[in-house]
């Protein structure tokens, strides 16, 4: 330590055991012992966990996966994920069936429980990411440069704005990065150290990863080993990997197929198979097939390059000088493992650029292998302490950028709480106070982790800034989560609604649901624990509240100008979530028989009229005139009336 600039970190130099490798990264950086390991694996843990739990189902992502969790667990289906009863058949279920053996071990289902499994194989990407890039233990321990290396590059990883949000909700995507990663990592160990087990292991994990997301897994593991082999020129172990693969993916991935064929015969085998598998990657110029999935996403060859430097932020600058590192002619990385992780990431890029249909969120198998290369890059960039211009500029700018964005976080939540309360206040004073609280709590870890980054930069322990950044910004992304979850759960939560919905259930009112989006239908059949009659708009809603016993229609309010016209002559009225939400103001819940008492609803006292019941916890009524538009309340048309009841006629 020099001048004694570093005296915060006497407290720790007991922690730091002697060198364990020689590498050339490693030169002078203190290895990590047990004590400093055990926190990094303790805060990739909670890292992983936060977010997951205390918030509703956000986006059509998560509702609708979550509906069909639900939905399996309420009715046993596990052949194949279902919604409302109907079968899903567009991929195979393994993040499904990981949901349902969660919720089933839990005893309930909940927007936690289902968000779980999608944290965990994200969470196990991680830690795989971790044991690849660091490697094993040898005489002396650990690879001092591998090791922060890894801490490094799963912190980027697991921190990029994509990786992080598809961590958090419910789809496929996580299953199928796991499943890439763990595949491509037990193949690296059973070619260091080859063996029957090894190698089995390796064809076992590369057959169970078309569960994931059907045969994208294994093309995109297939393509990584093979560009690696091939330039090793390892042909006669290629040729006898995949001979040897073909027997071992059959006995895996046939059992469902003939359960399959059982539920639903040749026509959901050639959906699973052919429509969605070969019509998502080629391209058909036959009209008359369906637009989804033969047509939909599919986008120009320069898509990725174009809309990836989004998605990978806020790392995005570092991929630029890390690639030119890479591929220089005196670049330090060429060694096998060097070379295996350039396959992993050429491999799969290939595969994705040669797939007619392109998103943003396939590349994320991508994400560990691209970001294990900008660790590898960062720490021999620090060890060796001469970056270029351009390395020196993206770093810096790097950390400006993201020391002004988590330091904009807490403070347009103190400005937004006095300036627009609408949006930015949840609850009462002792949640507001708790908000600012955490805000504070922010900035000062903000600073902190500025303070400590600088000191190290200025020591010769700076290669533990490669893993030390990342960590400090997942540790406040920690507690910056909490401050914004309840302010954004308001606003995309459709549990107000919801609520009103089951009021009139728990009274004996038949509720259907006025539209047919997925995203929808899981949402409320979720929330109401119910499947739901699925009605087209406009005439099958007036046709189903022209009965005589009670019922209702949540419906998009978008649609009711469309609606009124078609409700013409049928006695109905209407409830809305009194919640400020923006989500739960979406919808309306249309009942019928004005005359009939609803929930919190009395008669408003003229023709046409009924007021809006404003849901839990809100006094106001609203109600509608003939015409349709909102009034305040008047007179005694505003009063609470009694619950409404079934009518028996």
């Amino acid at each position: 330590m020099q001048g004694g600039s570093l005296n915060w970190w006497n407290g720790a130099r007991g922690r730091l055991a002697p060198l364990a490798s020689v590498s050339p990264a490693a030169a002078g950086v203190p290895a990590l012992d047990r004590r400093l390991r055990a926190g990094l694996w303790l805060l990739l843990v909670v890292f992983s966990l936060s977010g997951v739990f205390g918030h509703s189902l956000w986006g059509g992502n998560d509702t609708r996966e979550g509906g069909m969790i639900w939905d399996m667990v309420r009715h046993g289906t596990l052949v194949t994920p279902t919604i409302d009863g109907r079968p899903f058949l567009e991929k195979p279920p393994l993040l499904h069936w990981t949901g349902v053996a969660i919720c089933s071990v839990a005893g309930r289902v909940t927007e936690g429980l289902v968000r779980l499994p999608a944290a965990l194989y994200g969470l196990g990407t991680l830690a795989l990411l971790v044991l690849f890039v660091r490697g094993p233990r040898a005489a002396g321990g650990f690879d001092r440069g591998r090791e922060i290396a890894a801490w490094g590059a799963a912190f980027l990883c697991g921190t990029a704005i994509e990786f992080q949000e598809y961590a958090r909700i419910v789809l496929t995507d996580m299953a199928l990065v796991f499943m890439v990663t763990l595949s491509l990592v037990t193949f690296w160990r059973a070619y260091q150290r080859p063996g029957a087990a090894r190698w089995f292991a390796y064809l076992l994990a590369a057959s169970a990863s078309f569960y994931a997301k059907g045969l994208v897994g294994p093309a995109l593991i297939w393509s990584s080993v093979g560009i690696f082999l091939l330039w090793k020129r390892r042909f006669r172990l290629l040729a006898g990997l995949a001979a040897a693969y073909v027997p071992v993916f059959l006995l895996a991935v046939v059992p469902w197929v003939l359960a399959l064929d059982r539920f639903g015969g040749m026509a959901a085998l050639r959906f699973v198979f052919w429509d969605n598998q070969i019509g998502r990657f080629f391209n058909f110029g036959d009209r008359s097939l369906p637009h989804d999935p033969f047509f939909i996403n599919k986008e120009r060859w320069y898509y990725y390059l174009v809309h990836l430097p989004v998605y990978l932020a806020p790392w995005t600058l570092l991929l630029v000088p890390a690639a030119i590192a890479w591929v220089r002619r005196s670049s330090p990385f060429r060694t096998s493992f060097h070379a295996f992780v350039a396959s992993a990431v050429a491999g799969m890029a290939l595969v994705l650029q040669a797939s007619s249909a392109k998103v943003a969120s396939y590349a994320l198998p991508v994400y560990p292998f691209l970001f294990a290369a900008v660790a590898l890059w960062l720490a021999e960039l620090l060890a060796r302490g001469r970056p270029t211009w351009l390395e020196r500029w993206s770093i810096r700018t790097t950390a400006a950028v993201v020391g002004l964005v988590l330091g904009l976080v807490p403070a347009v939540f103190i400005a937004g709480t006095f300036v627009r309360p609408d949006l930015f206040r949840v609850g009462g004073r002792k949640e507001t106070a708790a908000g600012f609280v955490l805000a504070v709590v922010v900035l000062t870890l903000l600073a902190a982790a500025a303070l400590v980054l600088v000191r190290l930069l200025r020591s010769p322990a700076r290669p533990l800034v490669c893993a030390a950044g990342p960590a400090s910004y997942a540790l406040i992304m920690i507690v910056a989560l909490q401050l914004v979850t309840p302010a954004i759960d308001r606003h995309r939560s459709y549990r107000p609604i919801a609520a009103l919905a089951a009021d009139e259930l728990g009274h004996g009112v038949t509720v259907a649901l006025g539209t047919q989006e997925y995203r929808d239908v899981g949402a409320f059949t979720f929330y109401l624990d119910r499947r739901l009659p699925l009605l087209p708009t406009g005439g099958g809603v007036a046709s189903f509240l022209q009965f005589p016993e009670p019922r209702a229609v949540i419906v998009p309010r978008d649609e009711l100008p469309a609606l009124e016209v078609r409700l013409a002559g049928v006695p109905h009225g209407r409830l809305s979530a009194g919640a400020p939400g923006t989500l739960s103001r979406a919808w309306v819940i249309l009942v019928n028989g004005a005359e009939q008492v609803a929930t919190g609803r009395a008669p408003a006292g003229r023709e046409g009229g009924a007021v809006l019941a404003q849901g839990p916890g809100r006094q106001g009524r609203v109600w509608v005139d003939g015409g349709g538009g909102l009034k305040a309340p008047v007179g005694w048309g505003a009063r609470p009336g009694p619950r409404r009841a079934p009518k028996r006629y």
